[in-house]
């Protein structure tokens, strides 16, 4: 039982963050100024390393009395050339439901963690290409398994295709709001395709 309630929790709260979020960010995000800053027309190959890495990721939290997610996905990129920028991230969720507990007996927890290789292309100043490499460490119970040990845990790969869009923010920092479609039709961390993601990136 155990599995369906938990898998049932994490695609509801992502769905309801997705609804809430995404569409006021867009608003803000179509809002900000489109004219990047000079800095931003250099080119990369006049530029020390230094200022051709980039930090970013995103973070997200939900808490209330039944139930609790937090998310945390830093990266780190790179400017290869004016137009290619490749990176590696980290992923780390944590769920917790107390509500499907209180009627079950027990409390519904899990922990995902995991890393991605990405790449991204600029096609204008404020769109790009993106695509990924995911690997994801779940517990058994997320993959509506029937082994017996409770405690094995198995790796889930994704791959991700899409865009996105990026204003700036001031200064070097940057905001991203991408749309991906995952090529993994059995992901059971992804319930619904394409998939809306939120980021943030600051310039060295």
């Amino acid at each position: 039982m155990f599995k369906p309630l938990l898998s049932a929790f994490i695609c509801n709260t992502l769905h309801y963050m997705k609804k809430k979020i995404f569409g006021s960010l867009i608003i803000l995000a179509l809002l900000l100024p489109l004219t990047l800053i000079a800095e931003e027309e250099k080119d990369v190959k006049d530029m020390p390393t230094r200022e051709r890495i980039f930090l970013g990721g995103n973070i997200g939290l939900q808490i209330s009395n039944i139930n609790t997610m937090v998310v945390i996905s830093p990266l780190v990129g790179y400017r290869l050339t004016n137009r290619l920028s490749p990176g590696i991230g980290l992923t780390y969720q944590y769920y917790r439901d107390t509500g499907w507990g209180s009627m079950s007996g027990f409390t519904a927890v899990t922990h995902i963690y995991g890393g991605s290789t990405f790449a991204r292309y600029r096609i204008t100043p404020q769109f790009f290409a993106h695509v990924e490499f995911e690997a994801l460490n779940l517990d058994s119970q997320m993959g509506w398994r029937t082994d017996p040990d409770r405690d094995t845990r198995f790796w889930e790969y994704n791959y991700f295709v899409g865009g996105g869009y990026r204003a700036s923010m001031g200064g070097r920092t940057f905001i991203n709001l991408m749309l991906l479609y995952n090529l993994n039709n059995n992901s059971v961390v992804y319930f619904q395709n394409p998939i809306f993601r939120i980021g943030v990136d600051v310039r060295m």
